[in-house]
């Protein structure tokens, strides 16, 4: 899964080709999908096939959940040719490493993604799946708290989320391990860096090409 800055971010610059009326739902639902770490729901009711389908969306909400897969999809697939070794990796292994990519490039994300004006969106708490709404609320003020200090998140907000969402002290500790590894080499830094804009790219080409069938 991509991160809560890049998933915003993202949402944020192709909602305009939607006519996303209620920015509250939009927003909720693109951050929606990961409520499943305190919800404890399977990850097929929220990060299912399906819902990357143009089919799936019916109302603002479920077009910021379709958006929030269709954002990992394209995200996973460029991390994977920029680190080149995570196809070969298995378990936790792969997801510590993926995280850290994830948290380099969300870092990034987050100082241009205007998320002081966007985390007051995340107030819809709707649940699709028969969850508890108040995990789901619970989720979003974690996104909130941790986003919340400034436009630049730093190490320990992150630690802190994962933290607030279940995850153990030894994968935490790990992926903190491989983000420093990852922001000291500068050209793989760097080019994390540069992802969200390949993202968007790939996102805007198959738009388009859709939209000529």
């Amino acid at each position: 899964m991509a991160l809560p800055a890049t998933h915003i971010r993202f949402a944020a610059a192709i909602a305009d080709r939607f006519g996303i009326s209620d920015e509250d739902a939009y927003f909720s639902g693109t951050v929606y999908p990961d409520s499943r770490w305190v919800s404890g729901i399977a990850r097929n009711r929220t990060h299912d096939r399906r819902f990357l389908s143009t089919d799936f969306p019916s109302d603002d909400f479920t077009r910021g959940w379709h958006i929030h897969c269709v954002c990992d999809r394209i995200q996973s697939g460029i991390h994977d040719e920029l680190l080149g070794d995570l196809p070969a990796m298995a378990g936790d292994a792969r997801w510590v490493r993926a995280s850290a990519a994830k948290v380099v490039q969300d870092m990034h994300d987050a100082g241009n993604a205007r998320l002081n004006e966007r985390l007051s969106l995340l107030t819809c708490h709707r649940a699709p799946n028969g969850e508890s709404g108040e995990a789901v609320e619970a989720y979003l003020g974690f996104v909130r708290q941790a986003y919340g200090g400034g436009d630049m998140p730093v190490w320990r907000d992150y630690a802190q989320l994962w933290a607030e969402v279940g995850l153990g002290r030894r994968l935490i500790a790990q992926i903190e391990a491989q983000v420093e590894l990852m922001t000291a080499d500068e050209v793989l830094a760097s080019r994390l860096r540069r992802t969200f804009d390949r993202m968007l790219n790939r996102w805007t080409a198959a738009f388009d090409q859709a939209l000529q069938k």
